[in-house]
Parts: C-alpha cells; structure tokens; sequence
C-alpha cells in the first residue's frame, strides 16, 4: 500500500490520515509540517515588509539594505518552507524501511527528525535576525512562527530520541544521543539565535 503523499492532501484529509489506525503520518510528519507551517507564516511576514518597503520613496536611507535583507531572508523561508515538507514525508519513507528490514531504515529515521530539529532552529534564527527590523502589525505572526518552531524542534528530538533502541550498534547510539545533546545546548546556549520563549511587546 502505497503512503499518502503529504503536500498533495487537503487540511481536512490530512488530519483524516494522522488519525487513522497507521505510522504514518505521525510524530515525524507531524514535527515536519509544523516546522513548515512556522517558516511559511515567517515568509509571509516578509513578504509583507517587503511590500511595506514599496510604500517607501526609492533612495530613502537605509532603502536598499532593507530590500536587501528582506528579499534574502524571504528565499531561505521558501527554501526551508519547502525543505521541512520534504522531510515530513521521508518519515514516511524512513518508516517503510525500517518495517521491511532495510539495514539503512534505523539511520535514516533518526536523521530525519534530527534535521527537522536542526532546521526549525535554523528557521528560529531568521526570525530572530529579522524582528527587531519587521514592520510592527505582523510581528505577532512573526512570534507565532517562532512557537511553531520551538515545538518542531522539540518534537524532533523527541521522535528521535524515542527511535534510538532502533540503531543495534551501541556506538552509533551514542553518537546520536551526542547530536541530540548538541542541539538541545545550541538551543539553549545563544538566546539570539537559539529557540527561546519571546516577552511580548506591550501595546504602544
């Protein structure tokens, strides 16, 4: 039986498939679409500075670096929107190997939330990098993609976690758990880039 192509499902047949009696899609392709979810809405906010900036007389200071940076950041959103979908359907994938007893099966489905968890701070960063500068009406948006984010990320290192017995080597469990200990420390360690919970601006 073939799996259930993610991007290709409506909302309502998604939700329909997570939960039906079956693996997939679920905790990975769950964590996966969040991120998605989280840099697709922080790619709306940008393209809404964006056009914000057209409202702006061309040659006014600061013009072109702000175009500049919000036009980059805005192709990584899309790059990563698109990345994070990718990667909650190859939980699927990862799934069916390690069911058929394909030997690469354990890795792959330790790396794939591994990556959605890598990405989601990745995505965290942008968005970190990009408020102080966003046009004020959507930086709630903004925030919101950052709580997306901080729970992709912590789902993907829980769906890793819970796929180690998984890997028969002790070896290549341990080094697992050293990635997962690494991006819990990195998510901790840089408040500005790392994933951490935002104090609200107060209404002006």
């Amino acid at each position: 039986m073939s799996l259930p192509i993610i991007k290709d499902l409506t909302i309502t047949d998604y939700f329909r498939e997570l939960a039906d009696d079956s693996l997939f899609p679920s905790a990975g392709a769950s964590a996966g679409l969040t991120a998605a979810q989280g840099a697709a809405l922080f790619a709306m906010v940008c393209r809404v500075n964006l056009r914000k900036l057209e409202d702006k007389a061309e040659g006014e200071s600061g013009y072109d670096k702000q175009l500049a940076f919000w036009k980059q950041i805005l192709e990584q959103a899309d790059e990563l929107t698109g990345r994070c979908l990718e990667l909650a359907q190859e939980d699927g994938a990862a799934y069916r190997e390690v069911v058929a007893g394909d030997p690469h099966g354990p890795v792959h489905a330790m790396d794939v939330p591994l990556e959605i968890a890598r990405l989601s701070l990745q995505i965290a960063g942008l968005i970190r990098s990009a408020l102080p500068k966003s046009y004020a009406p959507v930086k709630a948006d903004a925030e919101t993609a950052l709580a997306l984010l901080r729970g992709s990320f912590r789902a993907g290192l829980v769906v890793a976690r819970y796929n180690l017995p998984l890997l028969k080597s002790q070896s290549e469990r341990d080094n697992y758990v050293n990635l997962i200990d690494a991006l819990k420390f990195k998510a901790e360690l840089d408040p500005v880039r790392g994933i951490q919970t935002v104090t609200p601006e107060k209404p002006r």
